[in-house]
């Protein structure tokens, strides 16, 4: 009997490996992907220590009883037996699921993938419901753990994956030029095209960083303009130009702005070195004001970035105090803070007359819908020499850094609008030229070539 019950303990502690592997095994990080099992954990339900206990504790109990009561060995015996094939045998599930997780995702096989290492995930969603309409299997990339929750949390819908472009992906799109980037490139035979989240004027907006992809999407011809304005050479073969999908479902406005406007009033975030800002956020106040003067309904849209400044911060309350007080008194419907966030930015577009903003990529959007802008100059105070820099303004009324011409601008937009013809040539030089009436179509014909 003694030896019996010693051969069942030993078959009980001979799980051990099994029970490691199982300890060890981890799924790869992914969420969204066809045949996913779901209920696999990043983790096991326990740690090996939970074996290493129960075996522990089963020959201390087992060895007892032989030396202590002969003859009832078999009992204790057979319940580490159990215990530990127990436990081993949810180790075992455990591994065998985090191998159902990497079937799935070597089964799925995207052929189109949009790499992400940047902090606000919400470029992504910029492309890709383009992306989702040509029907390619396609997958988010994200760079880190941190970064892979975020994104999940964002896109319940979409596969996501983390750590290496799929082997099976043969397009790869960026939506933001994150130095780490380049590890995605490296570690890919895929295409790879960058696309930007905006279209602007903005100091980084030409970088030759542009020049690690394989392809550069440009909107228009002002985009291939600022390359060579900064002195960067981009071979013309790793140009395409595709428009601005993203400007699909702009309405294009009357020939006059209406007595009483709505007018949009959307400035790009502040940057913490002033020397480098081009926001309005610092005068935001007196902007609204003036455009409240004129009777306007506001439609007051933050960017979404930037969201750590002291002063900007406290000028985003001081304009929605403005706007409420108004509201207060005038009973106009004016929109800011989620609300105005949250709302789709081409119906925004299409519920306003004019648009004031700064240098930012919503300036060329806006452009689509071929009415009143106004730009504010927060570095220069001769409006020429701020056009001559960022060409998006030859379309724009401009508001001196000093606002000595907040008055005139406003009164120009709102009023005789001498720039409506200006505007319909600014537009096509930015938005891909004046074939513009499907913005979609020349970014989904990229998006089938290279999912092909």
């Amino acid at each position: 009997m003694p030896v019996l019950a010693l051969l069942i303990l030993a078959a009980g502690l001979a799980t051990a490996p099994l029970a490691r592997s199982g300890a060890v095994a981890r799924p790869p990080l992914v969420a969204n992907i066809p045949g996913q099992p779901t209920w696999v954990r990043q983790s096991p339900p326990f740690r090996f220590r939970v074996w290493a206990v129960a075996a522990a504790t089963s020959i201390i109990v087992t060895v007892g009883t032989i030396v202590l009561a002969p003859g009832l060995e078999l009992a204790p015996a057979f319940l580490s037996l159990a215990a530990l094939g127990v436990i081993s045998m949810i180790f075992r599930r455990y591994a065998s699921g985090c191998a159902e997780v990497q079937a799935a995702v070597d089964a799925f096989e995207p052929r189109l993938a949009m790499p992400y290492a940047g902090k606000v995930g919400i470029h992504i969603g910029m492309w890709s419901p383009w992306i989702e309409r040509t029907g390619i299997p396609w997958v988010i990339v994200a760079s880190s753990p941190t970064l892979f929750h975020q994104l999940a949390a964002m896109y319940p819908q979409t596969p996501i994956v983390q750590g290496r472009i799929p082997a099976s992906v043969t397009g790869a799109f960026y939506s933001h030029g994150a130095t780490a980037n380049a590890e995605f490139i490296a570690a890919s035979p895929a295409t790879h095209v960058f696309l930007g989240h905006g279209d602007s004027d903005k100091p980084l907006s030409a970088s030759d960083r542009v020049l690690q992809y394989d392809l550069i999407a440009v909107a228009g011809q002002a985009a291939i303009d600022r390359f060579a304005a900064a002195g960067i050479d981009v071979p013309p073969h790793k140009v395409r130009v595709i428009g601005r999908p993203q400007t699909e479902g702009i309405t294009v406005g009357g020939r006059r702005v209406p007595a009483k406007p709505t007018v949009l009033y959307a400035p790009t975030w502040r940057h913490a070195d002033d020397a480098l800002n081009v926001s309005s956020l610092a005068v935001a106040d007196r902007i609204v004001q003036g455009l409240l003067d004129r009777g306007c309904t506001v439609v007051f849209r933050r960017h979404f970035a930037g969201q750590n400044h002291v002063e900007a911060e406290a000028m985003i309350v001081r304009v929605t105090e403005l706007l409420m007080a108004d509201y207060e008194r005038t009973k106009r419907p004016h929109w800011w803070g989620a609300e105005a966030m949250e709302r789709p930015l081409i119906e925004t577009f299409n519920s306003v007359d004019a648009m004031v903003s700064d240098i930012s990529g919503i300036v060329v959007d806006f452009m689509a819908s071929n009415k009143p802008l106004v730009m504010y100059a927060a570095q220069f105070t001769d409006p020429d020499a701020f056009r001559t820099a960022h060409p998006t303004a030859q379309a724009a009324y401009v508001i001196d850094r000093d606002l000595s011409r907040l008055d005139a601008a406003l009164d120009a937009a709102l009023g005789k609008d001498p720039l409506a013809a200006v505007r319909a040539e600014r537009a096509d030089h930015y938005l891909g030229g004046p074939d513009r009436a499907e913005p979609a179509r020349r970014f989904i014909q990229l998006v089938e070539e290279l999912g092909r």
